[in-house]
């Protein structure tokens, strides 16, 4: 069985309603430093294809120009699938989802909290596995601290809250394996190094950093490092890059890394292009960066703030509420404050990922007001294409023609919808 892990490396952007709550809640429970960058406007005078034609997408090293699409693909208007339209509850009242993967045409599977939910799209049968505990099949994380992955034998879920605990599933649900991966022999540089991805032979993917020290001031002078550990022990490092610019800086800069296949991307947003590596640490491809790099305007930026400022005042809250259940005292607590920084030029791009047929998709980053959200595909060969999707859907997996998306109504209810991808 081919194995792909749909490693999604995304930035919490306050803006955005889509993302805002799942994404910072997410990257607060992997890691902090884990918050790559902030959101591309791209010209609206632009044709859809733009970013392929202005000097092609890119190319391999001495290989020819990757060429745009003449009819950029769309998605189409009717729901193949509607988790708010599913019969059982479990399904169609999502409490906390935190990941979702496209198994086959048929079969998909949705972390919702410490739930799997394996559904069958043809029929509508759904099974439930996983739960709180430390038993096998079990979880002791948060939804948000487990890893969800396509491992060598089927669906894999890493739990660091049990001793690095890999539990691998089948597409139906069914527990084929729960066992703890021995890292004590890694040496990594950081001791919160954060697990990505599994490797088609089995090998974990890892994104390892410098050790704190004194601040950069926004300069990215600390490194990160992605490496590929396996379970013997051996340890290899196959790129570097910078850190991001601190969480208080809006609009700022990172490098944003996602695993698919035995290939891993590298988009510094201050660089030109994105780079592609194999496992061995070569560069197999460079892409020109897409988006565009828009000076924000006194408008864009109070808004930015003002939304900063209203997802620190409900993180706040938040933090009170878990403080009180644990029967905590909270009168006289001062809530965090952040005075926000800026870049007076946003980064093109603030997403990217491997969906299940190894295709990179990078998202576009989006200005404060903007409505849609552009996303360029290179499919790992010649060819590429841009697509556009409304700001309220969030992207989770790809395969084929079938597009799984998460969306969110004006009230903040979260579903996940499959649309089909037409002319891909």
């Amino acid at each position: 069985m081919e194995v792909v892990r749909r490693a999604v490396s995304r930035v919490w952007d306050p803006r955005d309603t889509e993302d805002a709550e799942r994404v910072s809640r997410r990257i607060s429970a992997l890691n902090p430093e884990l918050a790559f960058g902030d959101l591309a406007r791209p010209d609206p005078g632009l044709p859809l294809n733009w970013a392929v034609t202005i000097g092609g997408l890119g190319k391999l090293p001495n290989g020819p120009l990757r060429k745009a699409r003449q009819d950029p693909p769309r998605l189409a208007a009717t729901l193949l699938f509607d988790s708010g339209e599913h019969p059982n509850r479990a399904v169609s009242e999502l409490g906390s989802l935190a990941d979702a993967m496209i198994l086959s045409d048929e079969r998909i599977v949705l972390l919702d909290g410490r739930i799997l939910l394996f559904i069958n799209l043809r029929t509508g049968e759904m099974r439930t596995v996983g739960g709180e505990g430390e038993g096998p099949g079990e979880f002791a994380g948060s939804g948000l601290q487990l890893g969800l992955f396509r491992g060598p034998d089927g669906v894999a879920v890493w739990d660091p809250n049990i001793g690095n605990r890999l539990t691998t599933f089948s597409d139906s649900g069914d527990l084929l394996d729960a066992r703890r991966i021995d890292l004590s022999g890694v040496t990594f540089r950081h001791w919160t190094a954060n697990m990505m991805g599994v490797f088609p032979d089995g090998n974990f993917a890892f994104i390892d950093r410098d050790p704190p020290g004194a601040s950069d001031d926004g300069h990215r002078t600390r490194q990160r490092y992605a490496v590929e550990v396996s379970e013997d022990g051996t340890w290899s490092q196959i790129a570097e890059f910078p850190v991001a610019q601190d969480g208080s800086v809006l609009f700022r800069h990172s490098t944003i890394v996602s695993f698919g296949g035995d290939r891993v991307s590298v988009a510094d947003t201050e660089a030109d292009e994105i780079r592609i590596f194999d496992r061995s640490g070569r560069i197999v491809s460079r892409l020109a960066m897409p988006g565009e790099r828009v000076r924000v305007s006194s408008a864009q930026l109070d808004a930015a703030r003002a939304a900063a400022q209203a997802q620190l005042r409900r993180s706040n809250e938040k933090d009170v509420r878990q403080l009180q259940a644990l029967g905590i005292p909270t009168e006289g607590a001062r809530p965090r404050e952040l005075d926000h920084t800026y870049n007076e030029v946003a980064p093109p791009i603030d997403i990217t990922t491997f969906d299940g047929d190894k295709r990179l998709w990078i998202r576009h980053y989006a200005m404060p007001g903007d409505e849609t959200r552009r996303w360029t595909v290179w499919d790992g060969g010649d060819s590429a294409f841009s697509l556009e999707m409304p700001a309220h859907h969030g992207f989770l997996d790809a395969r084929g023609d079938l597009v799984l998306l998460s969306v969110r109504d004006s009230l903040g209810v979260e579903r996940v919808v499959i649309r089909r991808l037409i002319g891909a």
